[in-house]
């Protein structure tokens, strides 16, 4: 998505950034300022009418008309992904929103002379000339409990992200912010599973062929990721469909048995005939990746699987393909994450009668098991003790920071001056915002914001923009999301089964082998390669050793971290690692913009 920086009131022309950058969706000229990134549209979707405003003519003349019609609920009937910024000088309105996934993205602050600043990016507002932006200690701690710094919070203090589905409105100089669209999950399915699932393919075709025809009016070739997963797999299909020639499709692999699923993704590119390339990421790939990757987020960022979506970007971008459709969004509408089975088993738990639980559980079992009891009294301990442990803080359970006291990992000063119990409260927050009793609905909604929103879609937008690639969500079409609402929670997670029904929805139409296979994940082997490569190890060294000079967190931890890392589980320890490692990395990259 292009970008874009403005204030209310307008700053000096010099300090604008924005129309050079909007790429054909310049701010609208007289009292109406109309600035947008992305391809918002309102018009008729499958089951409902999105409001009067027509479609035709480019992004910031549909944004125009539906604010005309519908004032500031146009977001309501608001489809497609984009960020829109209206400044109505008429009203002295300022209304900001981004779409319902999260693809899309704003930043803004209010300064104390009573200027608004915003914009696409974070990094852009805080550099502001009126805004005395600096760095939060705060974001820094929350960075290393989630491996980014989720919204509404940024690295920067006193600006903020909007988080999907919400909208900020300025009205006589006061700001709110609030959401305009929550899901309805629904409990029970309105039509039978045949007719559901050809609604599914049929949706799901529509969106490919949405996508990749709105890339080539812009005159773009088109391709698509391919990971040899369940949903970059259907992406290619509907793509190979949607294309009057073969599809072209990018996959990495790498030479680490456990990570690599080229395999996979050969399987689907014969099924659909597609042109398919493979790249396989190398260590030194990664140590060349790392210190671009670092400039190129506008935040500390550390999920690791940035790297290859990266390389796989480089690559369509050598190869002509300047815009790619990725399969982001299906694990998190259809119920394909590993953790929603495994909390479904720790909910049972929670339904055993209290006394049961209280007085033989936690009473007398775990009273007679000790910690290190042999399998499988040990399993059964670590069950009830995982099990006591609450959602949502029960998904962070076994990740190494939550884990650890702070007082191990933070320079004493440094904590001094957070709230380590911020990271549990923005969890809760978003958790219990759904209108809704299943405790897998409140997972997925969860997930929409920590997985995908401030996660893998700022990863592979960030990727693809370092790439010189354009990129689209196909899953997470509204057609798409709205289809998965029909769904009960049993279509998506059944016992032990992840997507039963999406699974079932393919069965001929996806090889059987990628249908049947065990969900393994996009990952890297950083842990591992860690061990064995001196580029590597090289780069997370220097790394350590100038974040050791900042006094964030303490010399002798990332001293032990190392430690650990080479005696114990490479991976594990890999990732705490690879976190640190990008944290020094921003910092020194982005060292310009921290007052």
């Amino acid at each position: 998505m292009s970008r874009f920086l403005e204030t209310f009131p307008s700053a000096d022309q010099e300090h604008r950034v924005g129309p050079d950058d909007l790429q054909g969706h310049q701010p609208q000229l007289g009292p109406i300022q109309i600035f947008v990134a992305g391809e918002p549209r309102w018009g008729r979707t499958s089951g409902s009418t999105a409001g009067q405003a027509g479609t035709e003519g480019n992004s910031r003349d549909a944004v125009l008309a539906a604010y005309r019609a519908l004032g500031t609920r146009l977001f309501e009937t608001a489809h497609g992904h984009f960020s829109i910024a209206i400044v109505d000088r008429t009203t002295e309105r300022v209304l900001l929103g981004v779409d319902r996934s999260g693809v899309g993205a704003l930043a803004w602050t209010k300064t104390p002379g009573g200027l608004l600043v915003f914009g696409t990016s974070p990094e852009d507002v805080a550099r502001h000339p009126a805004v005395a932006a600096g760095l939060s200690r705060q974001a820094l701690f929350d960075y290393l409990y989630f491996h980014m710094v989720p919204s509404p919070g940024t690295v920067y203090t006193g600006v903020a992200k909007l988080r999907p589905a919400h909208f900020l409105l300025q009205e006589r100089g006061r700001v709110t912010v609030q959401h305009y669209w929550r899901p309805r999950f629904s409990t029970q399915a309105d039509a039978t599973p045949a007719v559901l699932q050809e609604n599914l393919r049929s949706a799901l075709r529509d969106s490919v062929a949405r996508a990749a025809g709105s890339a080539r009016k812009e005159g773009t070739r088109v391709g698509a990721f391919l990971s040899g997963g369940l949903d970059s797999s259907s992406i290619l299909g509907m793509l190979a469909q949607a294309e009057p020639g073969p599809a072209r499709s990018f996959s990495v692999g790498f030479a680490a048995e456990e990570y690599n699923e080229l395999g996979f993704a050969r399987l689907a590119a014969q099924r659909f005939k597609a042109d398919s390339v493979e790249l396989e990421v190398t260590p030194s790939g990664v140590t060349s990746a790392i210190p671009a990757l670092a400039a190129a987020f506008d935040e500390p960022f550390g999920n690791s699987s940035a790297v290859p979506t990266y390389w796989c970007a480089k690559t369509a971008r050598e190869r002509g393909v300047t815009h790619l459709l990725a399969g982001d969004g299906g694990d998190e509408l259809f119920g394909g994450n590993k953790h929603y089975s495994r909390q479904g088993v720790f909910e049972l738990y929670s339904r055993l009668p209290g006394l049961v639980r209280t007085m033989l559980c936690e009473g007398l079992l775990l009273r007679a098991l000790p910690e290190s009891a042999p399998f499988p009294l040990g399993k059964l301990r670590s069950y009830i003790d995982q099990a006591r442990i609450p959602l949502p803080q029960r998904l962070k359970s076994w990740d190494f920071m939550f884990r650890t006291p702070a007082a191990r990992v933070w320079d004493p000063d440094f904590l001094a001056t957070i709230r380590p119990g911020h990271p549990d409260d923005t969890m809760t927050t978003v958790y219990e915002e759904p209108e809704t009793g299943e405790f897998l609905d409140r997972l997925l909604y969860f997930d929409w914001q920590f997985v995908l929103a401030d996660n893998d879609l700022r990863k592979v937008n960030t990727a693809c923009t370092l790439a010189g690639v354009g990129v689209s969500y196909p899953m997470l079409d509204a057609d798409v999301v709205d289809f998965s609402l029909r769904l009960p929670p049993g279509f998506k997670v059944k016992g032990q089964l992840l997507r039963p029904f999406f699974k079932n929805a393919m069965r001929g139409f996806l090889p059987d082998e990628i249908l049947d296979k065990e969900k393994q994940g996009f990952g890297l082997p950083f842990g591992l390669w860690l061990k064995t490569d001196p580029g590597l190890r090289e780069l997370v060294l220097d790394s350590f050793a100038a974040l050791k000079r900042r006094h964030i967190v303490r010399p002798d931890f990332l001293d032990d971290v190392m430690r650990e890392h080479q005696d114990g589980h490479a991976s594990y320890y890999g990732y705490v690692i690879y976190d640190l490692v990008m944290l020094e990395q921003w910092l020194t990259a982005h060292q310009g913009s921290i007052r």
